[in-house]
């Protein structure tokens, strides 16, 4: 009988224990109307994240803008981009809060909803929602559901994003300075250059994939449609030296162009252009 016994709480022992290996602890640290962020960590998962780590808002928007997917045959297979324009600024902060209020062993699960008119009367709202953290030189970023239209009954209980779960049937595109971990998955090498700018894609006619700078609203052919394996970008301009003698405005002018170009407002083309006819305004470099 004592056998029995020790036996059964050995086993009921060993449940628990496997339970626990799999439990998670999720804290919510952004809980507003259409945005929900949250830090989750599982029991037993001992994978060391590069967290807490800081990344402008601004730049982790640039990133977001620039990730596509291919929808599914059923609805169409169009190229279109993964995060919605109007959502990209509050989804960024959000994510920069996470990123920089996460541990080592905690990752980043966003959760943002786009609500929308139907015949002006009925709210139809729209989930897209991923996991996100930093692990070495990349931020890994696991879409799980982009512009998903929620049925009425999941309003209250939006499913939560897993890695490795694909509950949407689309496929990431990656683009420059990005790789693909699996068909909804990314690993981006989130420092590089290409992020300075904001930009968008908008897929021609031809099939012609064009990248606009949103702000600046200029366009530019890019290479492969799927991989955007090149950018063709025009050469800046070589920039002018600040001679002496320059105006009190004419520095203050370069001082707010400089700080456009490191929140990456402006293109590195743009920058010089506009760097040069500063300068050329200004009577010490003799242009007048």
């Amino acid at each position: 009988m004592v056998r029995r016994e020790s036996f059964a709480l050995a086993a009921l022992c060993a449940c628990a224990t496997a339970l626990a290996g799999c439990m998670t602890t999720t804290k919510t640290i952004v809980d507003t109307k259409g945005l929900t962020v949250q830090l989750i960590s599982k029991r037993g998962d001992n994978t060391e994240l590069n967290h807490p780590v800081t990344i402008a808002p601004v730049r982790l928007s640039h990133i977001l803008a620039r990730i596509d997917i291919r929808l599914s045959v059923k609805d169409g297979q169009q190229r279109v981009p993964a995060f919605y324009i109007g959502s990209l600024e509050s989804i960024s902060e959000g994510l920069a809060q996470g990123l920089r209020e996460a541990g080592p062993n905690q990752r980043v699960i966003v959760y943002s909803i786009r609500r929308e008119k139907r015949f002006g009367i009925f709210d139809t709202n729209f989930l897209t929602s991923f996991i996100a953290y930093v692990h070495g030189e990349n931020l890994f970023l696991h879409l799980s559901r982009s512009d998903w239209e929620i049925p009425p009954r999941k309003k209250d209980s939006l499913p939560e994003p897993k890695i490795g779960k694909f509950p949407s049937k689309f496929r990431i595109l990656p683009g420059k300075a990005m790789k693909m971990v699996d068909e909804q998955s990314l690993a981006i090498a989130w420092n590089d250059t290409v992020f300075q700018r904001p930009t968008r894609t908008r897929v021609t006619p031809s099939g012609q994939i064009m990248r606009k700078t949103i702000l600046m609203e200029s366009e530019e052919p890019e290479g492969d449609p799927d991989t955007e394996s090149a950018d063709v970008k025009p050469k800046p301009p070589e920039t002018m030296a600040i001679p002496a003698g320059v105006s009190a405005n004419t520095l203050r002018d370069l001082a707010d162009l400089e700080e456009r170009r490191q929140r990456g407002e402006i293109s590195e083309y743009d920058y010089g252009r506009e760097r040069n006819r500063i300068l050329d305004a200004d009577p010490a470099t003799g242009s007048d």
